[in-house]
């Protein structure tokens, strides 16, 4: 304990944390820059320069698959061994500790190979990286974040845009949106997940915020960009389409509006169950409250809230056994409104990554802890909540 708190209170952590905070209030807000056109278009071009054939055999792949846990990062690093042309990353989080060097390590290991890496960095992000900043690697000794930030393959960006949402984009045609950020918690701790898509016109509709189409009949991208608020509607609209049920896992909820609708989807008489988690990183508070209100205020006939056993940085809506939102975006007001974010609507009952989800979900249920009367707050509490703590 004495080790963390000193960590906590190291000159570099603090600094990570001043910066990260005085960015997100004084810097760009609600907004997202991967810099579209140029950028999809520079890639066009190192494929078409250094293809010898045309790439072949994704099409046996189904456009859509999800991975969840442990599974995440063993993938991610496999698809980047593999890529021949690009390699882009949005990241929000990228801490220095095992699996952020290892991250690193792989992508100098492709560039070197002649792989061209793109890295967009959100600086806000240092809020909660502390002692093992991303920045802080730039300047430091190691050889290898050297060789990182100096490779003539490697662009990194660091910029204040706001943007929450992490992506991974290899040879564009293969693009994965997840909630996880590099760190280790992430890999080995936290319950998380990633959807893999197959297809250019996923990474076209992200490069150029959204101005090619995004979706086919079964999957379509949303997205909250500079221009465009797409989170919050798609939300509202699932939950009012329910016709039978709504399963609500997610890390962080609080935002009124959607908290109101669940209240009365529930008296509706559509089954509502929300699954959060016992402990988080930070929001606790503010989920209780949230647990406190659906319990109070909705139909409990038709209620079930569950408390995960363990910290789960999910953000997932399964609507009538077939229709799952998922992605970077959590329930919170800034998230559906105002910060940049990626998330996959996946529709169909016989869909793979749906049906896997369904079997996660239920899971889960049975590992969390069921939730049967309002907590009681505390005076201390409701500061704690009013500060989204």
């Amino acid at each position: 304990m004495l080790t963390s708190f000193s960590s906590f209170l190291s000159r570099r952590a603090l600094r990570s944390a001043l910066r990260g905070g005085l960015q997100y209030v004084f810097g760009k807000r609600g907004q997202r820059r991967v810099h579209g056109w140029r950028l999809f278009y520079k890639m066009r071009v190192q494929v078409m320069l250094r293809s010898p054939r045309p790439i072949t055999g994704i099409s046996r792949f189904p456009t859509s698959r999800l991975w969840v846990d442990q599974e995440a990062f063993p993938r991610i690093k496999k698809l980047i061994r593999r890529a021949k042309h690009t390699v882009l990353i949005q990241m929000f989080i990228w801490k220095d500790d095992v699996l952020g060097r290892e991250m690193a390590a792989l992508l100098v290991e492709v560039a070197d190979r002649g792989v061209h890496v793109q890295i967009s960095k959100e600086a806000v992000g240092d809020l909660f990286e502390l002692h093992r900043d991303f920045l802080g690697t730039k300047d430091g000794g190691d050889g290898m974040w050297k060789r990182f930030w100096n490779h003539p393959n490697i662009r990194i960006l660091y910029e204040t845009n706001n943007d929450h949402a992490k992506v991974f984009i290899i040879d564009e045609r293969i693009f994965l949106l997840t909630g996880m950020n590099i760190a280790d918690e992430y890999h080995h701790d936290w319950h998380d997940y990633m959807v893999e898509l197959r297809g250019r016109h996923f990474v076209e509709h992200y490069l150029t915020n959204g101005e090619f189409s995004g979706a086919d009949s079964q999957t379509r991208l949303v997205m909250n960009s500079h221009h465009s608020k797409e989170i919050r509607p798609a939300v509202m609209d699932l939950l009012r389409s329910a016709k039978r049920s709504i399963v609500v896992e997610h890390c962080y909820l609080s935002d009124q509006a959607a908290l109101d609708l669940l209240i009365r989807r529930s008296h509706d008489g559509i089954s509502v169950v929300l699954i959060l988690p016992t402990e988080t990183d930070f929001h606790h508070y503010a989920n209780m409250q949230s647990v406190s209100r659906i319990l109070t205020e909705g139909d409990r006939k038709n209620l079930a809230v569950f408390l995960y056993p363990k910290m789960m940085h999910a953000k997932i809506i399964l609507v009538d056994r077939e229709r799952a939102f998922v992605g970077s975006a959590n329930l919170m007001t800034s998230s559906l409104d105002e910060m940049g974010e990626v998330n996959v609507l996946l529709q169909g009952r016989h869909l793979n990554a749906v049906h896997k989800l369904r079997d996660i979900l239920r899971q889960d249920i049975l590992r969390s802890t069921p939730v049967s009367r309002p907590p009681r707050f505390r005076w201390l509490w409701k500061w704690l909540t009013w500060l989204q703590l």
